[in-house]
């Protein structure tokens, strides 16, 4: 027959239980606590009891971390004319992924810029490639984009 505990932190009821043990051990399994946090008023009772029993302080674990495995622009070229802004995006994979910072920069400043949004703006006549590098990994991917005389 499995015992129910309540379980509190400090004296706020936070989860019911019921586990089995044996030998006179129960294993209570809690779920929904905060990652890298440490707990230190955590007591748990029988159901229907007044007396808790104090638990050891533990620390939770960290939250996994979820690398980049890529990262793609949402166009592979541009064509822009002198004085045009366009804004291009990197798109970081997987989606989950724990850091998804990235940062545009061009190759050549004199014919295009990029903002740290993704904003390109077209400066004078010629090509470059913009491209986006993602903080973990440093994967990458770039637009190539040409720039035409304004009309």
């Amino acid at each position: 027959m499995a015992d129910k505990f309540d379980v509190y932190n400090d004296t706020k009821k936070i989860a019911h239980t019921e586990s089995e043990g044996t030998d006179g051990q129960t294993v209570i399994g809690l779920s929904g606590l905060a990652a890298s946090t440490t707990y230190d008023k955590i007591a748990v009772s029988y159901v229907g009891k007044f007396d808790k029993t104090a638990v050891p302080v533990f620390k939770t674990k960290d939250t996994a971390v979820i690398k980049v495995t890529g990262v793609t622009m949402s166009q592979k070229t541009a064509a822009m004319k002198v004085g045009d802004t366009k804004q291009v995006t990197g798109t970081v994979a997987p989606e989950n992924a724990t850091d998804k910072a990235v940062t545009y920069a061009s190759d050549d400043t004199a014919i295009a810029t990029v903002a740290s949004d993704g904003t390109i703006t077209a400066v004078a006549v010629g090509t470059v490639d913009v491209t986006v590098t993602t903080h973990d990994g440093a994967k990458t991917d770039k637009v190539a984009v040409t720039v035409s005389a304004a009309e």
